[in-house]
């Protein structure tokens, strides 16, 4: 019986943290909309950036027949693979790169005393319409280029969705490692810069790095996982050692992340103190 009462407590409080979600993202997409022509703008740019880069790879792929045993189909799904993983962690994790004047005017003070977990507003508070638009567009021609694979099959998207989550989890885990960072020492933005910098190397697969670069984007900065893995598991080029390696590291990361969480604000100075 106490058991039954400990899940349906628990139950509840994912639905009341879901609900506060939905409303700060609601709140979110409103104060973007509020000015459209700079939204278009950004659509725009966007968009620009990631067709030059797919006409990179068309260029390239002129004088040779594959890259590394990967033909332009593959290399074009790893892309647009990166792409929608990085754009669905932007799209969550946007109120990260707003976290630092949080912390220095104080305001922090009045997210922790609400009856609400205040990662949700740390972290998934402002989630922006234009990356919810553009990842709908990328994720039309990532299934659409997926869907030319022959040896992909039901089991096969299914893997891939949970590599996908999986790789978001892990993005999940790095950006809560900064915010944490960012209580203990108010610098945030240059973390955000790097992990920006880091996660384009991952724009072409982690097997075209030499070693051990390949190790270290894979291993130790699980980049690698992250944004190629999930693209090798729907051609089927992936073992299931290394798919049981990635849902350990993606588990292992969010719960050492939280406990840093959870450190960094033991050790928070508010602004009253």
């Amino acid at each position: 019986m106490a058991q039954r009462f400990a899940h349906l407590r628990f139950g509840r409080k994912i639905m009341k943290s879901l609900k506060v979600w939905l409303l700060y993202t609601n709140y979110s997409f409103q104060q973007v909309l509020t000015n459209r022509v700079l939204m278009v703008i950004f659509m725009t740019g966007k968009a620009i950036r990631i067709l030059m880069f797919l006409l990179f790879l068309t260029f390239i792929f002129q004088g040779a027949a594959d890259i590394a045993g990967f033909d332009r189909r593959q290399i074009i799904f790893f892309y647009l693979v990166f792409n929608f993983i990085d754009t669905s962690a932007q799209l969550f994790f946007r109120e990260v790169y707003r976290f630092r004047p949080l912390v220095i005017s104080g305001n922090l003070d009045f997210v922790l005393l609400k009856p609400v977990n205040p990662l949700i507003r740390v972290l998934l508070g402002g989630a922006d319409v234009m990356d919810l638009i553009m990842l709908g567009l990328i994720g039309i021609a990532t299934v659409w280029f997926g869907a030319g694979f022959i040896s992909s099959s039901l089991s096969h998207w299914l893997l891939f969705a949970l590599l996908v989550l999986n790789g978001i989890i892990l993005s999940a885990a790095f950006h809560i490692t900064v915010l944490g960072i960012g209580i203990i020492t108010v610098s945030i933005d240059h973390l955000i810069m790097i992990y920006r910098d880091l996660t384009a190397l991952m724009r072409i697969p982690v097997d075209l790095y030499i070693e051990p670069i390949r190790s270290l984007l894979t291993f130790v900065i699980p980049l690698g996982i992250m944004f190629t893995f999930p693209a090798k598991a729907l051609m089927n080029f992936l073992s299931w050692q290394m798919i049981l390696v990635s849902f350990v590291m993606s588990v292992g990361s969010l719960s050492a992340a939280l406990i840093f969480w959870r450190y960094s604000l033991r050790h928070y100075q508010s602004a009253s103190s």
